[in-house]
């Protein structure tokens, strides 16, 4: 609604700027009273409304009231106007930092403390310092945009894109909870992949540094080696776990943001693992005198279960290498597997994974020279009456 000199608007209907203290009419920063903060009045479908505080939950000197009326103005031109959202209670939710606290508060609840931990660092760290006080309701598409180029050089683009991947994921739930009214359009987001490649070992090198690692800690990342699990599981094993008859390990818990105990491993998932020769052999060494709930490891140092990082801190330590533990165990499980001729349906069973597309992100071709040299000389396959014959091509 706008003015206009054919009609004779009643000036309630438009909205007017009066003082908090005097209620008298406000043209200017001070009130003839000498306030100077003040409130919007607006008349509204045969309702009176005032409005104390702005969007952002505070009081208003008069330009930032005349700004809200404004907002309010084009609002009923628009015909969105809601005075709801102008009620402070409404404000108090539609405020950024409160509505990013009861996000976090569910997110306790649903998801794992490790990316509950992430979560927060990235909204305290990055996010909040940059949004807090604004309304929801009030962000665009430049604010996103603004936001992204704030972010410091000195961390990775892979941190980057998962910064702002944790602020689409709070607003995806803020416009499903129907606190944000519109979708907000996010930047496509143009950061180059400045990740570090990952590398696998093979076993002769695993080996050869495993012999760094002094005896009362090398038994437990050898094992991790040998079965692939991952250092949260490998950690949380119990002498329970072991299957000593029929040489299984039952993985099924893992330790979250270092300290907690989740009864179950990620995804979700619990499941039975085939243990290699050597992977039993360590295991009865471990559960010699110690039965049941006992922890499978024991860090020699304290009597207590290792932390989750633990295995990277003693890798790390005793090796030197620019390799993360991680790395030369799951990472390095896996390309082995695959190297060694099994099929991709295998790998996804002894890997745990749910995807077999999954299984890329684990692999790093540490044979592929040697298939690269061996062209000419490839293993061509026929069969004949259901009966293999090998035929080689020769140079």
């Amino acid at each position: 609604m706008t003015l206009s000199c054919k009609r004779n608007y009643n000036p309630w209907t438009m909205g007017t700027i009066r003082c908090n203290k005097c209620k008298r009419t406000m043209d200017s920063s001070v009130c003839s009273c000498g306030h100077t903060y003040s409130h919007v009045n607006i008349y509204f479908k045969g309702k009176r409304y005032r409005f104390w505080k702005g969007l952002d939950g505070f009081p208003m000197p008069y330009d930032r009231a005349k700004a809200l009326l404004g907002k309010i103005r084009t609002a009923i031109d628009e015909r969105t106007f809601d005075p709801r959202d102008y009620l402070e209670p409404v404000i108090k939710l539609n405020l950024f930092d409160n509505a990013v606290e009861k996000w976090l508060t569910l997110k306790e609840k649903t998801r794992r403390p490790s990316s509950v931990k992430d979560l927060k660092g990235h909204m305290n760290n990055y996010i909040l310092p940059f949004f807090t006080g604004m309304n929801i309701q009030e962000i665009r598409k430049f604010n996103i945009t603004d936001f992204t180029e704030s972010l410091p050089d000195r961390i990775k683009n892979k941190t980057k894109k998962n910064i702002i991947l944790t602020l689409h994921s709070f607003f995806t739930w803020a416009i499903s909870e129907e606190i944000r009214k519109d979708a907000l359009p996010f930047p496509e987001l143009t950061f180059e992949d400045d990740s570090k490649e990952r590398i696998a070992l093979d076993y002769e090198e695993q080996m050869t540094y495993l012999k760094m690692i002094p005896d009362k800690y090398r038994t437990m990342l050898e094992f991790g080696m040998e079965t692939g699990v991952r250092p949260g599981e490998l950690v949380a094993l119990k002498i329970k776990d072991i299957d000593f008859k029929n040489g299984t390990a039952y993985i099924r818990r893992t330790i979250s943001a270092y300290v907690n105990v989740i009864e179950s491993t990620k995804g979700k998932h619990r499941k039975h693992i085939p243990l290699s020769n050597r992977a039993l052999e360590i295991a009865s060494l471990e559960a010699t005198d110690r039965i049941g709930e006992a922890w499978l490891f024991i860090n020699p140092d304290t009597g207590k279960r290792y932390s989750t990082k633990m295995p990277n801190v003693l890798w790390k330590r005793y090796t030197g290498l620019d390799v993360v533990y991680y790395e030369a165990s799951r990472h390095s499980f896996i390309t082995q597997l695959v190297d060694s001729g099994a099929d991709m349906l295998q790998v996804r069973e002894l890997s745990r994974h749910s995807d077999v597309r999954m299984l890329q992100r684990y692999y790093h071709g540490s044979k592929l020279r040697n298939l690269v040299n061996q062209r000419g000389k490839v293993v061509h396959l026929s069969y004949t009456n259901r009966e293999e014959t090998v035929c080689r091509q020769e140079d």
